[in-house]
């Protein structure tokens, strides 16, 4: 009988065997990785990327897609807002298996943008993309902070009307006042101060943006731009003269009788002394001699009654030594509350 004493003895007791089984592991753990990568190519990937679509359709985004790296998603598509973005990246992430790789999300959410000026100083804030350029024509100016509201992503879709609104944003703030526009989702909004006038003509102006039925405005109506809160008249700087002269006027406004043109004499004695006032000021100043029409009854005959008033009010200051240059007569828009109905007013330019 022959006996083999190889095989009864320890593997490691012949070095050999052991290294035979150390390298076929070796050799097939290379299979077995290879093995497992082809299944989750075959089966797994393909299943957790259907899985991940179908909660993006059910979610509406549009043109889903989803890139898997392994347990990796990458996901994409345009979404309504920026909630619903995060709670796509919610939904997908909690998937068993899945995981959306921080700031690796390229779900597009629209953007919106908007421009304002306050107290005579421009600010911007928003979501915009990158790459996108926000700037103010001249004579416009900014200064070197203003944009720091702008918040800037790499996948957002900037808001329609943002490439062509360049032309607009410079007529709408050639005008003094605090006022603001906002590009959102397709919609151009407008607010701030402004006179009927001036509201018309804004949203007209607007209409070359956006469609006339996607602008709407928020506006503050007011009698004239000089009654715009801050208003700077531009023909006078000197601040002291300014305040005194403001002072003068304002105690010089005349009121007429409901659906009269004559001036009583007390009030003729007003203009008398705003007349003094505005020629003490000197001839470099210039003024708007406005009526505000009553808010009752014909519109038309109002404002036609309301620059007659002023022409009557002008006509004094002439008499009294103002220059004719110095002084425009004309009808107001109706005062905010009817505090000013049927009364005449003379604003500094």
């Amino acid at each position: 009988m022959n006996f083999s004493f190889v095989a009864s003895l320890p593997v490691d007791e012949h070095p050999s065997v052991k290294s035979l089984v150390i390298l076929a592991v070796l050799l097939l753990i290379p299979s077995i990785g290879y093995f497992h990568r082809q299944i989750f190519l075959s089966e797994l990937k393909p299943s957790l990327e259907r899985q991940v679509v179908e909660i993006l359709k059910e979610e509406g985004v549009v043109d889903p897609g989803v890139r898997l790296d392994y347990l990796d998603a990458v996901i994409s598509g345009a979404v309504e807002s920026d909630s619903q973005r995060v709670r796509v990246v919610a939904r997908v992430d909690a998937l068993s298996g899945v995981r959306v790789v921080d700031h690796a999300s390229e779900l597009r959410a629209p953007g919106w943008l908007r421009v304002e000026r306050e107290r005579g100083r421009f600010k911007a804030s928003g979501v915009v993309s990158e790459d996108l350029v926000v700037e103010l024509a001249a004579p416009l100016k900014t200064l070197s902070d203003w944009d720091t509201g702008l918040e800037r992503r790499a996948f957002v879709v900037d808001p329609e009307g943002v490439e062509t609104w360049t032309e607009f944003l410079a007529y709408y703030f050639r005008e003094q006042g605090d006022r603001s526009v906002e590009l959102r989702k397709g919609r151009l909004t407008i607010g701030g101060d402004t006179t009927s006038g001036l509201r018309i003509d804004w949203l007209s102006k607007a209409s070359e943006v956006v469609p006339r039925d996607m602008v709407s405005d928020e506006f503050v109506l007011r009698s004239s731009q000089y009654h715009f809160p801050g208003y700077k008249p531009e023909s006078l700087q000197d601040g002291t003269v300014l305040e005194q002269l403001r002072r003068k006027l304002n105690d010089s406004v005349v009121t007429f009788r409901p659906g009269s043109d004559e001036i009583q004499s007390g009030d003729r004695d007003k203009v008398i002394i705003a007349a003094r006032a505005i020629i003490t000021a000197g001839e470099g100043a210039r003024y708007a001699v406005g009526g505000h029409p009553a808010r009752d009854g014909n519109a038309t005959e109002n404002s036609r009654l309301a620059r007659l008033r002023a022409e009557i009010v002008g006509k004094i200051l002439v008499d009294q030594g103002v220059p004719l240059r110095q002084i425009e007569t004309r009808s107001f828009g109706v005062a905010p509350g009817g505090d000013r109905d049927n009364q005449v007013e003379i604003m500094v330019k």
